[in-house]
């Protein structure tokens, strides 16, 4: 079997079996983390999926009973609990790390807003825009971020809409957090054609 993404089989089976899921339910969500990244820049490593989401509460259970159905492997009570008050969980499909992360903060919210409909392996999957995968990896800011904002910046040449990664950002730090000016090197190291 032939896949667009450079993933082992059961993590495509994990991704898809969620996308599938989550289009079912009328779930909004976005394809984020590793994959996304490798998908609007260049594959890497990854062990997991991970997806940003927006779950109405009374769809909540629905969506984890059709999940259970696919193979996925959760305490549905903790799960709903986990969710509700810590905003994130972690599911498992055949071994494989599934995370949420629910979009408590506006920002999240508008990386859903503008995410897209990507065609991978022939099935539809909603994919965070490269703007909406540099806000979040300027978040976390951890060394992979680092290196993942790097080929993000570099696969979109010309394109990155840097006025909106930068209001944006001002929504929930200063333009002169050290994340920001860290981007804003890493801007200026590009080709000129890659800065706005």
């Amino acid at each position: 079997m032939e896949f667009d993404v450079s993933i082992g089989e059961e993590l495509w089976h994990a991704l898809v079996e969620s996308a599938d899921a989550m289009a079912r339910s009328d779930v909004e969500y976005a394809l984020i983390g590793g994959i996304a990244t490798g998908l609007r820049s260049q594959p890497r490593f990854t062990k997991d999926v991970d997806f940003l989401l927006h779950v109405p509460q009374l769809v909540l259970p629905v969506l984890l009973g059709d999940l259970q159905a696919r193979g996925f492997a959760f305490d549905l009570s903790a799960t709903i609990h986990d969710w509700n008050r810590h905003h994130m969980v972690v599911l498992f499909y055949k071994g494989l790390r599934v995370d949420w992360l629910k979009p408590m903060l506006p920002i999240y919210q508008h990386v859903l807003d503008v995410a897209s409909d990507e065609i991978l392996g022939g099935r539809p999957v909603r994919v965070a825009s490269i703007e909406g995968l540099v806000l979040l990896k300027l978040l976390a800011f951890r060394n992979q971020d680092l290196v993942d904002i790097e080929n993000l910046i570099a696969a979109s040449v010309g394109k990155i809409d840097l006025g909106w990664i930068r209001r944006e950002w001002q929504t929930v730090a200063q333009i002169d957090d050290p994340r920001m000016l860290q981007f804003e090197k890493m801007i200026l190291s590009q080709p000129p054609e890659s800065a706005d």
